[in-house]
């Protein structure tokens, strides 16, 4: 199996739910068993050559790895550090997907612009990047008819969120913190956290909410509460491989860096 063949099966793996009438099925992502509270960090919008640096400086040294949904017009602004930058997500652990070419609303531009600005995004990342993109995440998070006609002609499946905190919109570190604490204090299983890098309320919330994480863990240890997990992207992608694809890579990958790590140097 080529690794463009291995990457199609994973994105048709990806999602799971049932559709609903409105939006996108929630919770994102299939259940652990344990049921134990697990939190995927998600980033939109970037690369930004000045705040992006700073988010990846924050997940290294919390151990994190996340995943960034770019845009076609970031990653392939012409800006010198940009490609350093996304070289740094995948060299880091970090997943990438695509957010579509300049963040247009797929659902109310006409299909002739959706279509290219879909495809656009994609081959802009993918040539910057220098690898096959199967993630991928709708701008608003937008759902209709012909949105998911074109993902199914493109064997892509929406990454959608759970949680939203809206920073980019208030720019609010307090309210940013609050909401995202406040939901993780009442979750259940896994969510997905909705984040924007390009924005400095992320920077400034990021290491608030961690620190967060880390002390409600000690309170939870001295009440033998389970723990809030950090889900790890690249985790979460070794997970979406169809019995049989693990020891494939693994054999693929004889000699190489540990699986997680691997598959996130090859996919989002």
């Amino acid at each position: 199996m080529g690794l463009r063949s291995f990457v199609l099966v994973l994105g048709i793996c990806l999602g799971v739910g049932n559709a609903s009438a409105k939006g996108w099925p929630q919770p994102t992502l299939e259940q652990n068993d344990s049921g134990e509270i697990e939190v995927l960090f998600t980033f939109d919008d970037g690369p930004n050559p000045t705040t992006t640096p700073q988010v990846l400086d924050i997940l290294k040294q919390h151990h994190i790895h996340a995943v960034f949904f770019l845009v076609g017009d970031m990653a392939g602004s012409g800006n010198k550090k940009v490609p350093a930058i996304i070289e740094r997500m995948l060299a880091e652990g970090h997943v990438i997907g695509n957010h579509t070419m300049s963040h247009q609303d797929l659902c109310r531009v006409k299909e002739e612009r959706a279509v290219k600005d879909l495809d656009q995004g994609k081959q802009t990342i993918e040539r910057v990047a220098g690898i096959e993109l199967v993630w991928f995440r709708a701008p608003y998070g937008v759902r209709c008819d012909r949105l998911e006609r074109m993902m199914e002609e493109r064997h892509l499946k929406h990454f959608h969120w759970d949680l939203d905190p809206q920073e980019w919109r208030h720019g609010n570190v307090d309210k940013t913190v609050k909401y995202v604490t406040g939901e993780l204090s009442r979750a259940g299983g896994r969510v997905v956290l909705l984040m924007h890098d390009i924005k400095p309320v992320t920077v400034k919330a990021l290491p608030q909410i961690l620190d967060w994480i880390r002390d409600e863990n000690k309170k939870r240890e001295r009440s033998r509460k389970s723990k809030i997990r950090v889900l790890q992207a690249n985790t979460l992608a070794a997970e979406q491989l169809p019995k049989g694809l693990v020891a494939w890579w693994k054999d693929a990958t004889a000699g190489a860096r540990a699986l997680p790590s691997e598959i996130a140097s090859v996919l989002p």
